[in-house]
């Protein structure tokens, strides 16, 4: 009997090398049922037509328009649901994985039922024995979640896997039965924080969230928001403060509207002194839509 199909989900825009790179990663991987699906993002840069020649056996979706990391994403999974996969794995463009990867995430996966999401270590591409995600943790105490191991070197005192609330969609396993019970990533979020309301919303349905640091994958860190930085500084200001108010965090909700305001406030402060009023400006209108939108609307 061949182990669950698995199907890679990669969206791309406008990044065709790097994209390319995380696709020649994938073809070394030692799991022996898997396929890979690139969901073009309205790409400007001849992505679809230079990926499909070179990777002949990779599946592809071709976007009119850049329509966002979460609905990108989810035309990729209800297409890898439609053809019959088992686990979904969401993976930036921006990264390249280990060959064991795929095989140990899955191995995890198949250990317990209540295990919905399993997320690898994630190091820097640039430096490959730091680490830059392992999940986060909520705090009785704090405004925001702690990210565990950030910045820290690999040194191995992460080497069993662990659960935690809360993952990074950089590179993520998702089971199909929690699909089917809890829907796709909530596109309201567009850019940032859709990785961690889905966490949520899977712990609130019992599943649980795993990181295993023996899978490993290596992360460019946001080269495709270079190009745009006004606009994600907007799109993540504004997830934050949605989800933030969706999901209240520390001991009073007022606390961490302080905390957000401050936060974007040092971002905007950064950017005024490289001369960037319009991303200072963006961080404070993200912040400012995310706290007057609706949530009894969606």
């Amino acid at each position: 009997m061949p182990p669950p199909l698995v199907y890679v989900v990669v969206v791309n825009w406008n990044l065709r090398d790097d994209t390319a790179e995380c696709l020649e990663s994938l073809l070394l991987s030692d799991y022996a049922n898997y396929r890979v699906l690139v969901v073009d993002n309205g790409s400007q840069d001849g992505s679809p037509e230079y990926l499909q020649a070179r990777f002949p056996h990779t599946e592809s979706i071709k976007n009119p328009t850049n329509l966002g990391f979460a609905k990108a994403n989810n035309i990729g999974i209800r297409f890898a649901l439609e053809h019959g996969a088992e686990h979904v794995f969401l993976l930036n463009n921006d990264t390249t994985v280990a060959p064991n990867m795929l095989s140990k995430v899955v191995v995890t996966a198949l250990g317990s039922s209540q295990i919905g999401v399993v997320a690898p270590k994630i190091l820097y591409y640039a430096q490959r024995d730091k680490i830059w995600h392992l999940g986060g943790r909520a705090s009785r105490w704090l405004p925001v979640p702690r990210t565990l191991g950030q910045g820290q070197l690999d040194d191995g005192r992460y080497s069993q896997p662990f659960e935690v609330d809360m993952v990074a969609f950089c590179g993520a396993l998702i089971k199909r039965s929690l699909l089917e019970r809890i829907g796709l990533l909530d596109e309201l979020f567009v850019f940032s924080y859709e990785d961690a309301d889905f966490c949520y919303r899977a712990r609130a349905a019992g599943y649980r969230v795993v990181c295993q640091p023996q899978a490993e994958m290596w992360h460019k860190v946001s080269v495709s928001v270079q190009r745009n930085i006004s606009s994600v500084r907007y799109l993540h200001s504004r997830g934050r403060a949605l989800f933030y108010r969706r999901y209240p965090h520390g001991p009073h909700p007022w606390l961490t509207a302080g905390y957000l305001c401050l936060s974007t406030a040092r971002a905007a402060v950064a950017s005024l002194l490289q001369g960037d009023i319009t991303t200072a400006r963006a961080g404070f209108r993200g912040l400012y839509d995310g706290y007057r939108f609706d949530l009894r609307s969606n």
